[in-house]
């Protein structure tokens, strides 16, 4: 169950999901929440009225999710989460990338591009979201490195390239002093680059967090300062295992946390090979 198949990095996700899950001759069905609570409730209610043996959830929302575990754990249907959190409830397992360590990781190098003192501002997750959160406050620690000061955020619902481009323009004319703008995720980034290029602004850098093939190129372009790479592949390979052992009646671990890898015009070359293992295969190109 995925938030939104429009957002790149959760059809890599899925591929991870649904590969491991064929490996292991495990039938997989996949839903679009559309980014909707109510969407994602209904599509659990589905897969557990069609007697599905378990759930793979990356929910909407931190809070909505409570309430399809608790629907799931009356029905004795085991769920693992992959990414985002959950509020409350009980689950199998919890797939988690170190949000924090990355947000920070990205504003530690942001840092040492720019002079103290120059503002930055953030286009976020949701921060209803955990994982948003936690990003946010990491890229804020980060920026401390260099006294950095986040004068601005602007909050994501669908998060796609609309809401980037247009926080971006936002941003650039409340604040036209930015140094740069952290945005929370690949395609809104893109969007954030569209929107600097089209005001001309040049010295505006971009940082951004999870990674694409236009990332990269943005990346090696300059367009993208960097980024910190989750492994949404993985991580969904990881998912798929605990689902794997648990049926096979062995012990999960209860949480599981990956790193991200940082990103930048120095070491894109060098790690460009592993970024396509784990965070940029979606199945579609074989």
């Amino acid at each position: 169950m995925t938030p939104s198949l429009d957002v790149p990095f959760w059809r890599y996700v899925r591929h991870g999901v649904e590969d491991e899950l064929a490996k292991n001759g495990i039938e997989c069905v996949t839903y679009d929440s559309k980014d909707d609570a109510n969407t994602q409730m209904s599509n659990a209610q589905d897969a557990i009225t069609k007697q599905v043996d378990a759930i793979v959830i990356s929910p909407t929302d931190s809070a909505s999710c409570a309430s399809v575990l608790s629907l799931a754990q009356e029905s004795d249907v085991p769920v693992v989460i992959c990414d985002i959190g959950t509020d409350s409830g009980e689950y199998l397992s919890f797939i988690s990338t170190d949000n924090e360590a990355g947000g920070k990781a990205i504003g530690e190098y942001i840092a040492s591009q720019l002079e103290a003192g120059t503002e930055v501002a953030q286009i976020t997750l949701n921060q209803a979201r955990i994982n948003g959160v936690l990003r946010k406050d990491g890229f804020d620690a980060g920026i401390a490195e260099n006294n950095l000061v986040d004068v601005d955020f602007k909050q994501m619902e669908k998060v796609n390239r609309s809401e980037g481009e247009t926080y971006a323009q936002d941003l650039i004319t409340a604040h036209p002093n930015l140094g740069a703008i952290f945005c929370h995720s690949e395609d809104p980034a893109m969007g954030a680059a569209s929107a600097l290029e089209a005001a001309g602004r040049t010295d505006v850098l971009i940082a951004a967090f999870d990674c694409s093939p236009e990332i990269v190129e943005g990346i090696r372009n300059g367009s993208i300062a960097g980024t910190s790479a989750q492994q949404p592949v993985l991580m969904g390979r990881n998912a798929a295992q605990a689902i794997v052992d648990h049926l096979a009646g062995k012990e999960v671990e209860k949480e599981i946390t990956m790193d991200t890898m940082l990103v930048t015009k120095d070491n894109i070359d060098d790690v460009y090979d592993t970024l396509v293992e784990v965070a940029l295969d979606d199945g579609e190109a074989k």
